[in-house]
């Protein structure tokens, strides 16, 4: 589970600079969005990422540049909307299993380029790219243990993901927690869910 977990946390990072400037109807219109809202998580899931962030986040942008942080400032304009089913089970599920299934099928029908496939015994791991022309709008990271964990990340937006990792490489997870409790003292709302 090595992998999934640094799989996820660059998609987390991600997650944690999204800003943009889609709408969220218009996210469903975005190439490189992925619907994940019919995944339901089961009601005896342990350890719940539900994590759902986009246009609400527009200001932390602004807030970004004001303070002369222009990396972080980068970040945020080029990310439109992130998320984040993740959760683990005690017991396999038909349904989770259906679900990867469709999510890769999605993917290869909607020609999403694979960029990543690791398979460790049962545990399978995906990172996709979707482009339009020279860009990337999305990506995609699917990580699934069945009977233990899966993780669904879909990550929309104008991306440069060598400057995202790059990015990630300078920040250490307490940085993480303490930029999401300062979004949060001024006053935005962040919908993270963890059970």
């Amino acid at each position: 589970m090595k992998t999934v977990r640094v799989m996820f946390a660059i998609a987390l990072l991600a997650a944690l600079l999204a800003g943009g400037t889609a709408a969220a109807g218009d996210l469903k219109n975005e190439p490189g969005y992925i619907d994940l809202e019919w995944i339901v998580i089961p009601d005896d899931a342990d350890e719940i990422q539900d994590i759902d962030l986009g246009p609400a986040l527009i200001s932390a942008a602004a807030d970004a540049e004001a303070h002369g942080d222009s990396e972080l400032y980068k970040a945020f304009k080029m990310i439109k909307s992130i998320r984040v089913k993740s959760f683990t089970m005690d017991d396999a599920s038909p349904e989770i299993d259906k679900a990867v299934d469709k999510i890769n099928k999605k993917l290869k029908d909607k020609d999403w380029k694979r960029l990543i496939y690791v398979k460790d015994d049962e545990e399978i791991v995906t990172v996709s790219t979707k482009s339009v022309g020279d860009d990337m709008v999305g990506l995609m990271v699917v990580a699934y243990e069945p009977g233990n964990e899966v993780s669904f990340v879909n990550v929309v937006g104008d991306l440069d993901l060598a400057y995202l990792i790059s990015l990630a490489g300078k920040l250490h997870g307490d940085s993480l927690a303490a930029f999401l409790e300062e979004l949060e003292d001024e006053g935005m709302k962040i919908n993270v869910e963890d059970d």
